[in-house]
């Protein structure tokens, strides 16, 4: 379980203003994302692939929000007006810890949590979530523009070794 740190912190506040009916926390982990998004939905659903994470925070968390174990959104039909994820983002090339890594360029995981939650955002939804600049964010940005999303930094965090940016995306296609 990925135990809340200074991005987690990062992604709540950037979370701040948004509001709607529902809202999906993809790999929930300790569930605090999740927990603040109830102040601004009605409706709030987590997924974690860690089946002990969903446990823990269905035990320590309020019980109005549905938890879900699934890889991504894969478990999911249902239409998010927010969708956020602190995915694992850090490179790495010799040791793996899946609730850091997110592949050899830090962003393979992200691309599949992307990939995964576009069918699930609604027309005028977002997605956020969180990037490092130790990652290949030239290569990401690329996927998201062939995914039709625009993206825009909306916070940023600098820390001892590296920035952490915190992205929305929305369709570029809202005819």
């Amino acid at each position: 379980m990925y135990i809340p740190n200074v991005d987690s912190f990062l992604l709540i506040d950037s979370i701040k203003d948004y509001s709607g009916q529902s809202a999906l926390e993809i790999g929930t982990g300790a569930g605090i994302v999740s927990k603040y998004l109830l102040k601004n939905f009605k409706i709030v659903v987590s997924t974690d692939i860690d089946y002990k994470s969903l446990l823990y925070c269905k035990k320590k968390i309020n019980s109005k929000i549905t938890f879900i174990c699934c890889d991504a959104t894969t478990a999911l039909s249902t239409k998010f007006d927010l969708i956020v994820t602190n995915p694992p983002y850090l490179p790495n090339d010799h040791f793996h810890d899946k609730t850091i890594h997110g592949g050899i360029s830090g962003i393979e995981k992200t691309i599949h949590f992307i990939q995964s939650a576009i069918p699930n955002v609604k027309k005028y939804g977002h997605i956020i979530l969180i990037v490092s600049s130790l990652a290949d964010i030239s290569r990401l940005d690329r996927v998201i523009f062939e995914k039709k999303m625009n993206r825009k930094i909306i916070n940023k965090k600098k820390i001892f070794y590296e920035t952490l940016y915190v992205y929305e995306l929305s369709s570029i296609n809202l005819s």
